[in-house]
């Protein structure tokens, strides 16, 4: 799994979205460190990816 760390989770995934990308976990709050903000969502072959806020 490859996480990418982004300073506006949300507008990423919006931005995903509108491109057709899959989103596997809407943006919510990291179990393992409240306060981060993770999402979910796979490419193009299929592999899940997670984008981190900051």
């Amino acid at each position: 799994m490859l996480v990418l760390v982004d300073g506006d989770v949300e507008a990423t995934v919006a931005g995903l979205k509108a491109r057709g990308v899959e989103i596997v976990t809407e943006p919510q709050e990291a179990p393992w460190q409240p306060g981060r903000t993770v999402a979910e969502f796979r490419d193009s072959e299929g592999n899940r990816m997670v984008v981190a806020g900051k």
